[in-house]
């Protein structure tokens, strides 16, 4: 059985805002970095989230106002142990893009649904690996 924490597959560099950024600002950064979420942080620690579906919703909203009027405070998160196959539970449950990866109260990733497929193409391309070389050792 293979075993992949989450450590292995997460985002470690993650773009994000604090309270008082404006929903503007917000739309500009998911746009820059082509992302879908944003942890909302009050130094190290998380305090919220927000999607860039929260802030297409919000858009009747004036541009100024802050993404703590928008954002998810009770936000759903994983730990860098959490295995793989937990973590994508967790993710199918919630119907989430993705989950923030905590240590403790502080911010150390993000782990999305693609790093899920990417950690997913890995194991089915080793576990193909593997058994075409016991298939040419099994035929020498």
């Amino acid at each position: 059985m293979i075993v992949i924490q989450i450590r292995e597959i997460m985002s470690r560099r993650v773009v994000s805002v604090t309270p008082d950024t404006t929903l503007g600002e917000a739309r500009h950064l998911l746009a820059e970095h082509r992302i879908r979420r944003l942890p909302v942080m009050i130094g190290r620690r998380l305090v919220g989230i927000v999607s860039d579906r929260d802030v297409r919703s919000a858009s009747a909203t004036h541009e100024s106002t802050p993404v703590a009027h928008i954002m998810t405070r009770n936000v759903v998160t994983v730990n860098p142990q959490t295995c793989v196959d937990e973590a994508a539970r967790i993710i199918l449950a919630g119907r989430f893009g993705g989950v923030p990866v905590v240590e403790g109260d502080e911010l150390v990733g993000i782990v999305t649904e693609t790093d899920l497929l990417r950690a997913l193409i890995e194991v089915l391309e080793m576990d193909a690996t593997e058994r075409i070389a016991i298939d040419f050792g099994g035929a020498a």
